[in-house]
Parts: structure tokens; C-alpha cells; sequence
């Protein structure tokens, strides 16, 4: 950890920094000012150096040292004891930072204990300062971790809470007299003047729970929020709430008054009245009746909220703990008043209500049980525009809770009738599970004349997926004339159907039946001429004709998403790409020609698929010209064709993009791993493996590639520093290719050369990311990758490994050596075991004094690394913050590069920014084994360049699962992910 001086010496030589970035002649000024403050904290001197009021570089050094890293001042200390005294004149800049090293001392958004707080605040009375004085510098902190601190979720008086309670009946205690108060008034004049705040509300708790009376002849006006230049006088909702679950009938009157005061909105005013209805019940049951007549004739049309994103938002009304949505509030309140009363009433406002969140139907089956189902149906109708994302799903699934065959009906009305594409899934999903009881509804719809219905038929029965449905299916695909039924006839059979590769005759089959259904009469491609397309052929040698040439058009535009049709797919397969080169540029250049228009987007898809690597550098310029013109969208489309291509070479380009803009533009990377996913699932591996695989081996035989030169043999072989090298029969070293060489081995090799250069440039990445996600590899995958390539062998020599057991503990460290065989520390020859577990090694599994006995190996055996492995920082989890999900390893440490450096930097760490509340960039960074997160709070960095001078402080690091709700506890963090996440943040401290 950083001591005292070096803080001081390193915060000294930042500012000094900055002031030369910002100003030049601020150096001649103020330089020698910092210099005699560094002095004085330091003790040197211990008197305050004399600098005027508007000496802001001076102010500004010393509240970043004083108040930023506090934790550095003790009570005890000469410099604090010679600085923290009143100071009268409040305009003085040191008046502001002795305020805030106070605020520090006393106020903790974590918490303080009362320890602690005794003894921050016995030394500040020693000091000088009254309890007035320090009651102001807490009041004016505005936090609400002034009156409460929540200890396990239960809200109880702060330090700082009970010490104001303190003044406050000690004030009484003197005075005797309300009125001179003077702590309580301080109180209330701070939080009538914040106006619309937490503190406001805070304020009002505080002192309604423990001291009232200072709270006599200002209820309405708590209540109220102001008047501005913006907004009318309107409800504090939360205050009067506060107020009424605390005694309703007491603060009746108030309550009333403010409403009749105040504008608001209906959900606010019911949310007040149901709470007195609770204590004088019917009383206020002419002003509900009227609130809900409101809220189910206007407030729940679409046409009454103009501005929303998404969804329309239900309003909730507060009527507990946490509140509920008013559509679910209303209900309970109408049901319990009159159940009788209340049913049609509830009824027409499910019908004809626009919206409603999905707790609203919940609340219906819960109710209602199985006569719930007919509501539950007009929910199913809401309009998806105006509705939650997932409100459709939700409610089928509550649908499904129940025995729905009597309702099977109105769901197949549904479904061919109202619904979107989405929706359209879910209810025949639904359908599919009530069996036998729909098929023959299903196979009816089948031969319908109208489309919809056979589509619904055709979904139901592929969702059915038994040898009755099927074979119903079976018997339409070759004459169904709609290609959406009929694709999904397709994507039901395709196992039964095209699980083995079809023959040529097969596909020619297919052709003929299609061009009998009329999808072949002629070719409506816009930006294509069929009579300028180039030859392409059949694997027996035979040109495609006409008509089979637009069969390929018709299926390739049926594909979606990353996966092309199955038709087009088996088509492909008996298709000579050796002589399709020229047809896939085609295709490409049309792509091009229509302005890379997304309809067009299988052109290129296809391009691929035919063209093979001949089409790849096209496909690569494409790709790097529309990401430099942020058409993100379109260079998707050319990393999908890259992934169409399905070779070697291609796919090593797409996972150098899925790694190149995981932090940088993530929804391209995401496309890229989709595309590798793709094709490892079509290999039956995952994509790490695929990774290795798509290494190219060059045809060596393990290691060399032999060859005949003037009848001497001589072996290629790839060098330590990635170089082609040769041997000849004395096993002589040469750096370049024997003279004589023919001139086509010698291109070999130059292509070789180059195609090396190409994968060291994305390799040392991907295997310091191998290092940060702890992959690893079973001893025979790791053998046959690292031991049998030759450019992977070289890199097995630079790393250090780790040997895991079954149970992920470390057996032992190895290193690689030359002669092909592994040694430990000791210099002995291992063995690897079937079981075992191989890892490149993670400094974190060692001892300090290990990993120096380590690199001191590694120097003596020459090896150079391809990145920092022994030299990484490791950081453990303190022992006190084991229980905790954040930890405080950095909290208030400037970056002294500033905010505008960690926003241009973090992202090659491998994190993710978005931009949060406010233009505040949110940090991000994702532990790839499980959904845990780590989440950066720095202040100071924003989406926006700000000038390069902002200053950047670290406040804590939390970790987080799959929402921000669920927190995960430090001890349950691999150790690997939390030292990477904090060495990331120490280099961003360190950097110079």
C-alpha cells in the first residue's frame, strides 16, 4: 500500500502536471506554493502557509489530499491538529475544505461506527468548533446517511442522527422555549429551502419519528412541494405518506388540505386516500370513486400519454412497503369494498384499458383461479407497442398454470386473427400443450385457403412434434405454395428430412417440385440480371440452367439470422466452389451496388458460402469500411458471410473481431460469437476449441516441413521470434529459403511467412484472455495444440503453466522447453496424467516469494514473455471485506491521468462502457464463466471529452450477478476475476 509521503509526493507531482497542460504561466505562479504546502503536510513546517483567497490550485491540491484520501489523517496528527480550526470568514477557501475533512470524519455513506464518531467529534470540540458550528457542517452535507444508517435492511439512527437528536433536547433542556431552538430551526430552514429532495423527506422522517414539535404549524407546507419557474405547487407525496402510516387520523386535515392545495396526479391523490380509508373507512369514498372513474376512462388510454419510450408506464400506488401498480391497487380496493359491485366494473377496464403492467393479470388468476381465463384472453389482445416487452409471455405463462381447453378457441382466433410474428409463437406454443385435443383443429387449418390459418396450423403441429403431426406436415411441404408455412414445415422435419446430406438428384428433385408450386418463373431480383451472371456448376461437372439458378435466389433470400436456408444449405453442398468464385463476386458487388440495403443481405451471406477465402479480403474491406462509417449493422452482415465461409482462414478473422471490439462496439463482437458458436455447434465443439482449431499447421508434420533442394533434404521450421527458419542435413541453421529452392515452394513459404505475421499479431491477446477466463484444456488437448502446431508450440515455451486436479487445486507449475519436454521448478520432468487440467498460470496460485523464485527462473532460462504473467499485480480480498460485494482497495485514489484517460483507456482492459444518469459513463466489466459482474464507481468521467484536466477519483468496486439487485459476496469471486479487475484499476492509477 502507498504510504503517506509517496501519496503526498505523487498528488504534488499531478498537480504540477496539470496546471502546465492547463496554463504555463501557472507554473511561475503557483508551483512553488504547492511545493511549501507538500512541505507543510509533509511536517516540515508546521504553520499554515499565508495564500490568498483566490489561490483555487492551492485550495483545490489541498482538499484533494486532505478530503479525498482521508484516511491518511488521524486525530494525533501535528498537520491536522495545525489546520482543522474554525475559521469565521466562510468565503475563505480553507473554510470549505476544513468543512468537508469533517464531513468525511462524521458522515459515511458506508457507515461509522459510534466509536469512532465519539472520538472524530471529542477532537473537533478540542479543536475549537461548538456543537452549532458542527451541527451546520453536517446539516449542509445533504446526505441522507446524516440521520440513518440501514444495518441488515433495518433503518436505524446514524452516529450523526443521534447526536442531532442530542442537540436538539438539550436545546429544550436549556431553553425551556420552543421557539429558540435553534438546532430545529436550522433543521427546517435546510429543508423547506431544498424544496423537492431526499433530504426534505429525510428531514421530516427524522423529526417526526423523534422529535415532533419541530415540526408544529409546518405539516401543510412539508407536505407541498413549491412552486418554480417550471412547475405549479405539487403533492410531497412521500412526506404526506410518511405521515399517514404513521397516524392518519392525527395528520388527516393536513393531508386533505394538500391535496386540495396542490397539483397531482390521480395515482398520487388515491394513493393518499386509500391509506385514510384504511383509518376512517367511506369517508373519502365519493373522492376514490371519482380518482378510479379517472384512472379506467383516461388515465388507461394510450391516446393520454404522447411522449413514452418502449411501453406506457403504470403509475404505482405506494400501499405498502413497496407500493404496487394502480391497475392491481385499484382492483384490490374495488373487490374488497363490493365484490359484486366491483366484477363489471373490473371487467370493462381490462377491455378497454391500452396498458397495464403484467402484475395485473397476475393479480387476476390469483383472484379469479380458473374464471380468471376470459379476462386473461382480453389481456392477450393489449397491443405490443404500448405494453411491457415480456407481457405476452407473462401471460400465456399464467395461462398455462390452468386447465385452458375451454378457451382453446378464442386462442386459435388469436392467433391467426390479432397477433404479431412474437406473439403468434406463444399462443400456438400454448396450443401445442393441450395434444390430441388440437390436432385436428391444427391439421384442418393446414389445407384452409387463407395463409394465416395454415400458418398457425403448420406451428401448432410442428410444436405437437409426434409421428401424427409430422406426417400431416409431410404431406403439404411439396405442394404448400406460402414459403412462411412452408419454412416451417421445413425447420419441423429438417431432421427427418435433411439430416443426411441429399444427393444431386435429390436437389434437382426439389427444384422441379418448386417450379411446379410457381416459385421459378422468373428471377424478381432487382439488382441482379440473370443474363449477366457468370457459369456456376454442379459438382458432376454440369452448368446450372435457368431455372436452377433461380431456385438459388428463391432459397437463399428464405434464410435467417446467421443461419442460411436449409434448403439453400444442402444445395450448397453439391454446388463445384472451386468454380464459383466468380459468381460469389457477383453477388457481392450487387450487395454493393444496392447500397448494402439489408433486404439484399443474403447476396452477401451467399457470396460467402460460394466464394470461400478467394472472397474473403473483399468481405474484410467491406467490414472495415462500414465500421468506419458506423454502419454497424452492415458490417454484421459481413462478419455473418465471413462466418458462411467456414474455412480456417475465415473464421480466425471473425474471432479476432469478436475479441478486437468486445469492449469497443459490443454488438458486433456479440455478432462475431454468434457466428463462432455457430460454427462450433456444427462441429459439435465450443468455441474456444474451435479457436484452436482454426490455427493453421501449414501441413508440417509436428513441428518441420521437409523438402528437397539439388537432392539435399532441408526442414522449415517456425523460429522463438516467429520467424521461417530452415535446417539443413547437418542440422545447420539458415534464416532464409536455399537458393535453388523452386519457385513455387518458395512462394509457399512467403505465403507462410505472411500468414504467421497475421495470427502472432491477434495470438498473445487471446492467450492473455485464456489467462483472465482460466480456460483450460485436459492434457491431451493441450498436447495436441500447443505440442503439434508449430506456431502454438513456440508460444507453450514463453508461458508458464498450471497443473489443476479434479477438484481445481494446483498440483504444480511446469515450463516447456525445447527438447519437447516439461520440467518444474526443480528442474525435473514431468508427466502429465490423463486427468489433469492444464491452465497458462495465474500469479495468483503463488506465494510472493514464489513467484520471485519464479522470475528469477525464467530470466536465467532466457525466456521472454508474450505479456505480463509473473509480472501482473495480484490482488486478494481483504479478510475484513469477505462478507462485502464491494471493496474499497482504491476508495477516493485519483487517476492522475484523469477522467478523459480511464474513458479512453478502460475499454482495452477489456471493460464496457455505456453511458448512465446524467451522461455519467457506467464501467463494466463480465467474468465470462459465470454472469457476475464488476462494476467501477470513478467519479468524474463522462461520455463528452471534457478537456483532458477533469480530475478522476476511485470510490469502490461492487460485484454483481445477472441484475443489480443480486449481490455477490467477495469470497464467492474467483480469485483470478477479482485480481484482474482491480490490476486493471492500479493501471489505470499508475499509468504516467
Amino acid at each position: 500500500m502507498e504510504t503517506r509521503e509517496e501519496f503526498i509526493k505523487r498528488i504534488t507531482q499531478r498537480h504540477i502536471e496539470q496546471l502546465d497542460r492547463y496554463n504555463k504561466d501557472y507554473i511561475k505562479v503557483y508551483a512553488s506554493q504547492l511545493h511549501i504546502l507538500s512541505d507543510f503536510l509533509l511536517g516540515k513546517d508546521i504553520s499554515l502557509p499565508p495564500f490568498g483567497g483566490d489561490n483555487y490550485p492551492a485550495y483545490d491540491y489541498l482538499s484533494t489530499i486532505l478530503c479525498r484520501n482521508h484516511q491518511f489523517w488521524t486525530t494525533d496528527d501535528k498537520v491536522v491538529k495545525s489546520l482543522i480550526r474554525p475559521i469565521s470568514n466562510h468565503s475563505n477557501q480553507f473554510y470549505w475544505i476544513i468543512n468537508n475533512f469533517i464531513s468525511t470524519k462524521l458522515i459515511n455513506y458506508n457507515g461509522i461506527n459510534q466509536v469512532d464518531f465519539d472520538t472524530y467529534l471529542a477532537f473537533f470540540k478540542q479543536q475549537g468548533f461548538s456543537d452549532e458550528n458542527i451541527c451546520d457542517i453536517i446539516i449542509n452535507n445533504n446526505s441522507w446517511a446524516i440521520f440513518y444508517e440501514y444495518i441488515n435492511q433495518e433503518k436505524k439512527l446514524s452516529p450523526a442522527g443521534k447526536y442531532l437528536l442530542n442537540l436538539l433536547e438539550r436545546e429544550e433542556g436549556i431553553f425551556n422555549i420552543f421557539k429558540t431552538n435553534k438546532i430545529a430551526n436550522r433543521l427546517n430552514e435546510k429543508a423547506l429551502a431544498q424544496n423537492e429532495s431526499g433530504f426534505k423527506s429525510l428531514n421530516f422522517q427524522f423529526l417526526l419519528d423523534y422529535y415532533p414539535k419541530a415540526l408544529e404549524g409546518l405539516y401543510e407546507r412539508y407536505m407541498c412541494i413549491m412552486p418554480d419557474n417550471y412547475n405549479p405547487k405539487r403533492l410531497d407525496h412521500s412526506v404526506i405518506l410518511y405521515a399517514l402510516d404513521k397516524d392518519a387520523v392525527r395528520f388527516e386535515k393536513e393531508a386533505v388540505n394538500a391535496i386540495l392545495s396542490c397539483k397531482s396526479e390521480s395515482y398520487q391523490k388515491l394513493a393518499i386516500y386509500f391509506k385514510l380509508d384504511k383509518a376512517l373507512p367511506n369517508k373519502y369514498e365519493d373522492d376514490i370513486d371519482t380518482l378510479i372513474n379517472e384512472y379506467y376512462t383516461k388515465t388507461c388510454k394510450a391516446e393520454n400519454h404522447s411522449h413514452f419510450y418502449g411501453y406506457i408506464s403504470e403509475n404505482y400506488i405506494n400501499t405498502g412497503q413497496h407500493g404496487e401498480p394502480a391497475s392491481v391497487a385499484i382492483a384490490k380496493y374495488l373487490l374488497e369494498k363490493d365484490k359484486v359491485k366491483a366484477i363489471p366494473r373490473i371487467e370493462a377496464y381490462i377491455s378497454y384499458a391500452d396498458f397495464y403492467y403484467p402484475a395485473f393479470p397476475k393479480f387476476l388468476s390469483e383472484y379469479f383461479g380458473q374464471d380468471s381465463l376470459p379476462y386473461l384472453v382480453e389481456a392477450i389482445h393489449k397491443n405490443s407497442k404500448y405494453v411491457e416487452n415480456h407481457f405476452h409471455a407473462q401471460v400465456f405463462g399464467i395461462i398455462q398454470q390452468f386447465d385452458f381447453s375451454s378457451i382453446a378457441d378464442k386462442l386459435f382466433d388469436y392467433a391467426i386473427n390479432h397477433s404479431t410474428k412474437a406473439t403468434r409463437e406463444l399462443a400456438t406454443e400454448t396450443l401445442a400443450k393441450l395434444g390430441k385435443q388440437v390436432f385436428s383443429k391444427a391439421k384442418e387449418l393446414l389445407s384452409a385457403k387463407n395463409a394465416d390459418n395454415r400458418i398457425v396450423g403448420a406451428l401448432v403441429l410442428s410444436k405437437l412434434n409426434n409421428e401424427e403431426a409430422n406426417e400431416a406436415l409431410k404431406n403439404v411441404i411439396d405442394t404448400e405454395k406460402n414459403d412462411d408455412t412452408r419454412d416451417i414445415i421445413i425447420e419441423a422435419l429438417n431432421e427427418e428430412l435433411y439430416g443426411k446430406q441429399l444427393s444431386l438428384s435429390q436437389i434437382k428433385d426439389l427444384i422441379i417440385k418448386a417450379e411446379k408450386r410457381g416459385k421459378l418463373s422468373k428471377l424478381s431480383e432487382k439488382w441482379i440480371d440473370e443474363r449477366d451472371l457468370p457459369a456456376i456448376y454442379w459438382i458432376d461437372d454440369s452448368k446450372l440452367n435457368e431455372i436452377e439458378v433461380r431456385f438459388l435466389f428463391y432459397r437463399m433470400a428464405r434464410g435467417k439470422g446467421l443461419n442460411s436456408d436449409t434448403e439453400i444449405r444442402q444445395t450448397m453442398n453439391v454446388i463445384d466452389k472451386t468454380r464459383s468464385g466468380a459468381f460469389a463476386k457477383k453477388l457481392i458487388q450487387a450487395f454493393a451496388d444496392s447500397g448494402s440495403n439489408t433486404k439484399f443481405k443474403h447476396y452477401l451471406t451467399t457470396g460467402g458460402q460460394l466464394g470461400g477465402d478467394e472472397v474473403l479480403p473483399t468481405l474484410k474491406s467491406i467490414f472495415t469500411y462500414n465500421m468506419g462509417e458506423k454502419r454497424y449493422k452492415m458490417a454484421e452482415y459481413a462478419v455473418e458471410a465471413m462466418g458462411m465461409i467456414g474455412t480456417n482462414k475465415a473464421l480466425r478473422n471473425v474471432e479476432v473481431i469478436s475479441r478486437k471490439f468486445a469492449s469497443k462496439r459490443p454488438s458486433v463482437s456479440e455478432r462475431a460469437i454468434q457466428v463462432l458458436s455457430a460454427a462450433a455447434t456444427e462441429l459439435n465443439i465450443s468455441t474456444d476449441e474451435l479457436a484452436d482449431r482454426i490455427i493453421p499447421d501449414f501441413e508440417f508434420e509436428g513441428l518441420f516441413k521437409a523438402f528437397d533442394v539439388d537432392g539435399e533434404e532441408y526442414r522449415a521450421f517456425i523460429s522463438s521470434d516467429f520467424t521461417l527458419c530452415f535446417f539443413d542435413e547437418d542440422n545447420k541453421l539458415r534464416k532464409s529459403v536455399p537458393k535453388n529452392t523452386n519457385s513455387e515452394l518458395k512462394k509457399e513459404f512467403k505465403e507462410i511467412e505472411k500468414e504467421v505475421r497475421d495470427i502472432v499479431k491477434s495470438q498473445s491477446g487471446r492467450l492473455e484472455k485464456y489467462l483472465i477466463e482460466e480456460r483450460q484444456w485436459t492434457s491431451e488437448q493441450w498436447q495436441a495444440f500447443f505440442l503439434q502446431n508449430p506456431i502454438m508450440f513456440v508460444y507453450s515455451m514463453k508461458l508458464l503453466w498450471a497443473v489443476f486436479d479434479e477438484n481445481h487445486q494446483l498440483k504444480y507449475v511446469f515450463y516447456y522447453h525445447e527438447d519437447t519436454s516439461l520440467y518444474n521448478f526443480s528442474d525435473e520432468e514431468i508427466e502429465l496424467e490423463e486427468t489433469d487440467k492444464i491452465s497458462i498460470l495465474h500469479p495468483i496460485y503463488l506465494t510472493p516469494e514464489q513467484i520471485n523464485l519464479w522470475k528469477a527462473k525464467i530470466y536465467e532460462l532466457d525466456k521472454a514473455p508474450i505479456f505480463p504473467q509473473l509480472d501482473r499485480t495480484v490482488f486478494r480480498v481483504p479478510s475484513e471485506e469477505q462478507e462485502k460485494n464491494y471493496t474499497r482497495i482504491f476508495a477516493n485514489q485519483d487517476i492522475p491521468k484523469g477522467a478523459d484517460f480511464v474513458a479512453s483507456t478502460i475499454e482495452k482492459y477489456g471493460w464496457i462502457k455505456s453511458t448512465g444518469d446524467g451522461g455519467r459513463l457506467e464501467l463494466v466489466k463480465k467474468y465470462p464463466k459465470t454472469e457476475i459482474r464488476a462494476y467501477a464507481s470513478i467519479e468524474g468521467v463522462y461520455a463528452w471529452y471534457q478537456g483532458g484536466n477533469t480530475k478522476a477519483t476511485v470510490h469502490e468496486i461492487s460485484f454483481i450477478g445477472k441484475n443489480w439487485q443480486e449481490k455477490v459476496l467477495l469470497k464467492d469471486i474467483s480469485p483470478v476475476f477479482f485480481s484482474e479487475v482491480m490490476y486493471d484499476i492500479q493501471r489505470l492509477i499508475d499509468a504516467k
